[in-house]
């Protein structure tokens, strides 16, 4: 595949995880089980369908597929794990616009681990583009944070810092298997909430929206994430992300009639023309660049 087709592939499946992710506060809203209960199944269910998948198309030994894992790809397992029960925790404790709201802060810190931990320059045009996406979560919000939904933004503030790392790293160790790191981490997040969970109260509609909320946030969203982020520049990946913003308290909206403030709405244009902008002004470089022999 060449290096232009290899990074528009990477857009798609960045938007795929992001118009997946932008789904996650709806589940919770449409069960009736607690949170450990709705974490429990949509990480178990979720990464049992990445595995069985992964089975079928590499076809491989279940131990091969599943135990061999190094060390890097463990930690990588811990802090999906971590982020997928800080991400779906929040919405119990926060609207949806919050807690997707919060995310905004994902390029921010993006930028900042990147250069950090990879030891990357940072170009002009991602600072302008990344400021622009502060400017529009700034927009967003103002008047929203209160002492009620604190721990909500807690939560996904420490999701947003778990899936920044995950995007550096994904750059620092190209070789970690990403498909194996995502029900990995699914499993690993279904153990860690297991103790706490109710199984006597769960309905077969209540398992099939589960299974449905696994398959889309896990399978469908971490793993074209996990793909994706490899073939796009590092802050560019965060800021195609961020169409998430918009569009989460939109679904809220027209699913939950929770309202979204003329102050969300111009927020979220912002992000989504800064989200353009630089995808915009990266497809025009690699155009531009001067071909080289090989």
């Amino acid at each position: 595949m060449s290096p232009r087709n290899s990074f528009w592939l990477g857009v798609l499946m960045l938007l795929l995880a992001a118009l997946s992710w932008s789904t996650a506060g709806l589940f919770p809203r449409l069960v009736s089980t607690d949170m450990a209960t709705t974490l429990f199944w949509r990480s178990f269910l979720g990464g049992l369908t990445v595995l069985v998948l992964s089975l079928l198309l590499d076809r491989r030994p279940l131990r091969v597929a599943f135990w061999r894992l190094s060390g890097v790809e463990w930690g990588f397992s811990l802090l999906t794990a971590v982020a997928m029960i800080s991400f779906v925790s929040a919405f119990y404790f926060a609207s949806v616009a919050d807690v997707t709201f919060i995310y905004g802060a994902f390029p921010i810190i993006t930028v900042v681990l990147s250069a950090w931990l990879l030891k990357t320059g940072i170009a002009r045009v991602d600072v302008v583009c990344a400021t622009i996406v502060a400017l529009g979560v700034v927009l967003i919000v103002q008047g929203q944070t209160s002492l009620h939904n604190a721990l909500g933004s807690w939560l996904s503030f420490m999701a947003v810092v778990m899936f920044a790392l995950e995007t550096v790293g994904a750059k620092r160790f190209p070789q970690a298997d990403m498909v194996k790191i995502t029900y990995s981490g699914a499993f690993m997040a279904a153990l860690m909430v297991l103790p706490f969970a109710h199984f006597s109260g769960t309905s077969g509609q209540d398992l099939a929206w589960l299974w449905l909320y696994g398959f889309l946030n896990i399978g469908v969203g971490f793993g074209c994430f996990l793909l994706g982020v490899r073939r796009v520049p590092t802050v560019l990946a965060s800021l195609i992300c961020m169409v998430e913003i918009p569009l989460a308290p939109l679904w809220a909206f027209g699913l939950f009639d929770e309202t979204v403030a003329r102050d969300s709405l111009m927020g979220g244009t912002v992000i989504v023309a800064a989200v353009l902008v630089n995808l915009a002004w990266s497809a025009w470089r690699r155009t531009s660049a001067p071909m080289t022999p090989h």
